[in-house]
């Protein structure tokens, strides 16, 4: 069995799969749990500080709230504009019964199953795990009919563990 694969990321896409890394982890606490204290210091202190003091608290606890959605939505978009960078191309996926084949114009890089970390549906994507944390990102938009057969692939090849797809 072989699935082919012809994937174009773009920025929403790839904003998804950063949001998800970095909500998952202690940034991601710490950039909800800091405004949520901000904003509870705010509301306590109001009346035994000035005015002036409340909103500069309020005007943090926004701040650290939208700072990373923010910034990872300006990076997303700079790495998908880079002509450079591969990811601004449209990749080319190859899972055959003994390797992973992924390839952009003329290069190109082979996985075998048993290096593959995980690979999981997340929302709207699939994404393949070479480690804990690299990912490579196959929206379900563009897999279409072939995720039935990427599927039954990856379920004959990975542990059960490893993976977490319908």
């Amino acid at each position: 069995m072989k699935v082919t694969l012809d994937i174009k990321v773009d920025a929403k896409d790839l904003y998804r799969f950063n949001m998800m890394q970095a909500y998952r982890g202690m940034q991601g606490i710490l950039s909800i749990a800091l405004p949520i204290l901000i904003f509870a210091y705010a509301v306590t202190s109001y009346g035994d500080v000035s005015i002036g003091s409340t909103l500069v608290y309020v005007g943090l606890g926004i701040l650290f709230l939208v700072y990373v959605p923010v910034s990872l939505w300006l990076r997303v978009n700079k790495v998908v504009k880079d002509e450079n960078n591969a990811l601004s191309k449209t990749l080319h996926y190859e899972f055959e019964e003994e390797v992973i084949r992924v390839s952009v114009e003329e290069e190109s890089v082979e996985f075998k199953w048993e290096n593959i970390y995980q690979m999981k549906t997340a929302g709207k994507l699939v994404l393949v795990y070479t480690n804990r944390i690299n990912a490579y990102i196959l929206p379900l938009e563009q897999i279409g009919d072939n995720y039935v057969a990427l599927s039954k692939l990856a379920h004959a090849k990975l542990e059960k563990y490893r993976i977490k797809m319908k």
